[in-house]
């Protein structure tokens, strides 16, 4: 199967996406409320586009977008929570074994960290930095006895680049 990179939908296409969503969670909150009828359901356009329009068909993207949340809460999803990453806090391209806590190799690779954000460097120049020195090609692979050629090729770049390393503990 061919990748094919996400388009933007045509207002009708979204339109359509967005109707089946409405009437999906319509028919849930008449299951889930049976005194909501189409009345209610009317008037909660009604209230959504201030007195504007009486059917969903006449809301602009932002005021179906309010519907369908608002439709989700009376069905009893709760209103979809906008895209996030992860773990904001996560630098791009951190090494996933990086939070097992009292060992000396998380220590080491938070040594690496700090001085690949010192250096505004990613985390794919010090997996570089790995297959040059160590043969491995990713940070995470390396062995906890060689993480130490790492920091110490960071450390001789850093003294290259006059990076500011004054809050580094020795």
């Amino acid at each position: 199967m061919a990748y094919r990179p996400l388009k933007k939908l045509s207002p009708e296409d979204q339109w359509n996406r967005d109707r089946a969503r409405i009437h999906a969670l319509l028919g849930k909150v008449k299951k889930a409320q049976p005194g909501y009828d189409d009345d209610n359901y009317r008037d909660t356009i009604l209230d959504i586009s201030h007195g504007r329009a009486d059917s969903s068909k006449e809301l602009t993207d932002r005021e179906r977008q309010e519907l369908i949340d608002r439709l989700s809460v009376l069905a009893g999803e709760g209103p979809r929570k906008p895209w996030q990453p992860k773990d904001k806090r996560s630098y791009p391209g951190r090494p996933k074994n990086m939070d097992k806590r009292g060992q000396s190799r998380d220590e080491q690779l938070g040594k690496i960290e700090a001085l690949l954000t010192i250096g505004k460097k990613s985390w794919a120049y010090a997996d570089a930095i790995a297959k040059a020195v160590c043969k491995v090609d990713k940070v995470a692979w390396v062995k906890d006895g060689d993480l130490y050629k790492i920091i110490t090729a960071l450390r001789k770049q850093a003294q290259r680049q006059d990076w500011d390393l004054s809050g580094e503990k020795r």
